[in-house]
């Protein structure tokens, strides 16, 4: 019940409000339905599409094989990584919930890792569509395929397990005890031991990075903290190492910058001396 009510009620309202609030001269309802009417009318919204498609297909699959591939391995990277950071993560745990209204604080990182994440994986491409810059939206659907696509030899050859189900560290699965049952459809798609980098981290960078660079200033005053609450609920919440979630701040800046010299989207200062140009021309 938690699975759904994060991922198909919370998720989708989150995302018109981060909607309403970043556009407010526009019904968030109505930019919503543009954005889906392009997934399949234009280019930039069609490698979107693909993008996100590719994704759900290869976690399905990869979640399905990824016990048997890590078994055949005969290693596991687990306990190098503990040895190499110690009980940050656990520490870090202890400390949210020492502080007044922890469990609030908890249960408030748990709706970021979860609904918060893909109202941010999702928001790029329809707002830059509402503003007109499809070819950065495009962009942004490639970007988004590099960070599963370029992450995928870790995961598949680097196993590294969730730290509050790894056994070894004391750390707690916070979002399984606040919202029972979660994790069993979450594993679905996302393999007990697919950690290193962290993609929720990476894809909220990538977000970020377009966000930033294509989106009016006022998009700043969301992307900023709802980037950091999700870096930071995946430590909070006993699901990545800290080496995992400072691993996923590059790989989403170069995934994003990849993307961009791929396709090359034109900013918005590129933009103001065309319009002005025409304006120029039209006036003479």
């Amino acid at each position: 019940m938690y699975f759904y009510l994060h991922y198909l009620v919370f998720a989708p309202l989150l995302l018109l409000v981060l909607l309403a609030a970043t556009l407010p001269t526009r019904r968030p309802d109505r930019v919503l339905g543009r954005a889906l009417a392009e997934l399949v009318t234009t280019r930039g919204g069609r490698l979107v599409l693909t993008g996100y498609l590719f994704v759900v297909f290869t976690n399905l699959i990869q979640g399905l094989l990824d016990p048997r591939l890590t078994a055949a391995l005969g290693y596991d990277l687990t306990p190098r990584v503990l040895a190499l950071e110690g009980e940050s993560v656990a520490r870090l745990q202890d400390w949210i919930l020492g502080l007044p209204a922890g469990d609030l604080w908890i249960a408030i990182l748990a709706l970021c890792y979860t609904a918060g994440y893909v109202a941010w994986l999702l928001f790029p491409p329809v707002a830059l569509a509402a503003l007109g810059h499809r070819r950065a939206a495009g962009a942004f659907g490639l970007a988004f395929t590099l960070n599963y696509l370029l992450a995928l030899p870790f995961y598949l050859f680097a196993p590294v397990k969730e730290v509050a189900w790894s056994g070894i560290s004391r750390a707690r699965p916070l979002l399984e005890e606040h919202w029972p049952g979660i994790t069993e459809h979450l594993r679905l798609e996302s393999a007990l031991d697919n950690c290193f980098p962290s993609l929720h981290v990476s894809i909220a960078v990538t977000s970020l990075f377009f966000v930033l660079r294509h989106g009016p200033r006022r998009m700043a005053l969301v992307a900023w903290p709802l980037t950091f609450l999700i870096c930071l609920s995946v430590l909070a919440l006993g699901i990545h190492w800290t080496t995992d979630t400072l691993a996923g701040i590059p790989f989403g800046l170069g995934c994003a910058w990849l993307a961009e010299r791929w396709l090359k989207p034109a900013t918005p200062k590129q933009q103001e001396p065309a319009k002005g140009k025409r304006r120029s021309g039209v006036t003479a």
